[in-house]
């Protein structure tokens, strides 16, 4: 019954419309835009009044204060919240329950101690611009899809797929300018006038004592160099420099290195298997940068040189427990990074890195 009704309505209103004169298709076509167009309007307002609403009941969320730090690990004596306790009522994020035991790490050198605390123009300024300061004097690059989220919160660094990190050759070809571990076998104003090219915010007086400081106490440098010296003295044989996925050279894969430094091996001559697929080999030349392994501990020290300022090394595959404690074998990453945090330091990095992201954004 209700089909037919349709039906009939249908009907009618076909032939009502066969009667219209144009006028009266023009009339009737313009009221309906104009209700669609009200329509759409009152839609938009009130989705923007929703929006309101939400933003008004997002800026009044409740302060939460997780207090001091006053809870210490009995073993490592890494500092804790209180609500950090597991179910067994313990603190074993650091070094679970005192199974993992790492050297302690070096102290900050004066130089970053005073750029990250004080207030003078050159602190004020690498607190800024520390992303570029870390970029320009880094031996490998990080890369990755930065898709920042829309609207006008807080800086928020949001990746889209993967983090790949990748290393050059120790010479530039003609396509490419030189660049990271590639800088640190030119003279020292060179590098810094090359790093300032593509920096112009950073000061050269702060690059010029970052570079020093790097050169006189970061293994990475010192090997990019000592490999620069062995071709000069041997310019027709193969030089290859490895830094290794562990840190004692497996003599099953490798014969004797020519030269040796605390974080690389440096080969002269054609004998010896390729590298492992985890070690970073760096050649005279090449095509382009190469992908590296995240599994080796060079990985982090290479891309974040002021975080480890003297090479330290980072989570291994082969970190273990140690044996009186032992109940798993390896040790996860997160927790290798948590035990080896100075605190004080890591904060205030932290800390200038936000605020320079966040007010750069706005």
């Amino acid at each position: 019954m209700n089909s037919l009704r349709t039906s009939q309505c249908n009907l009618r209103r076909r032939e009502q419309r066969a009667r219209e004169s144009l006028d009266e298709r023009f009339q009737r076509r313009s009221a309906r835009n104009a209700a669609d167009r009200l329509r759409r309007a009152r839609a938009r307002s009130d989705q923007q009044m929703a929006n309101r609403m939400n933003s008004q009941a997002e800026t009044n969320v409740s302060e939460h204060d997780c207090g001091m730090m006053t809870e210490i690990c009995n073993f490592c004596q890494a500092l804790y919240w209180r609500n950090e306790l597991n179910s067994s009522n313990k603190y074993t994020k650091c070094c679970h329950d005192g199974k993992v035991r790492l050297p302690n790490l070096a102290e900050t050198p004066d130089l970053l101690k005073e750029l990250l605390t004080n207030n003078s123009l050159e602190a004020r300024n690498y607190q800024n611009h520390i992303r570029e300061y870390n970029a320009a004097l880094a031996f490998a690059s990080m890369g990755a899809e930065v898709k920042s989220p829309p609207g006008n919160g807080p800086y928020c660094f949001r990746i889209h797929g993967q983090i790949y990190h990748r290393i050059a050759p120790l010479y530039s070809n003609e396509r490419f300018k030189p660049g990271y571990g590639q800088l640190y076998i030119f003279d020292a104003s060179e590098a810094n006038s090359r790093r300032l090219e593509n920096n112009p915010s950073c000061l050269s007086s702060v690059m010029e004592k970052l570079d020093a400081l790097l050169r006189t106490i970061n293994p990475y440098a010192k090997s990019y160099l000592q490999m620069h010296h062995l071709i000069q003295s041997n310019p027709t044989v193969n030089v290859k420099m490895i830094f290794m996925e562990h840190p004692d050279l497996d003599m099953r894969r490798y014969n004797a290195p020519t030269s040796r430094t605390e974080v690389a091996a440096i080969f002269v001559g054609d004998d010896g298997e390729p590298p492992a697929n985890r070690d970073i080999c760096i050649y005279p030349i090449g095509e382009g940068c190469k992908n590296i392994s995240p599994l080796n501990q060079c990985n982090d020290p290479m891309v974040y040189p002021l975080l480890f300022p003297r090479g330290e090394q980072g989570w291994s595959n082969e970190m273990e427990h140690v044996e009186e404690r032992r109940s798993a074998k390896e040790i996860e990453s997160l927790n290798c990074s948590f035990m080896h945090i100075d605190f004080q330091f890591v904060v205030a990095l932290v800390f200038c890195i936000v605020v320079a992201n966040y007010f750069s954004n706005m």
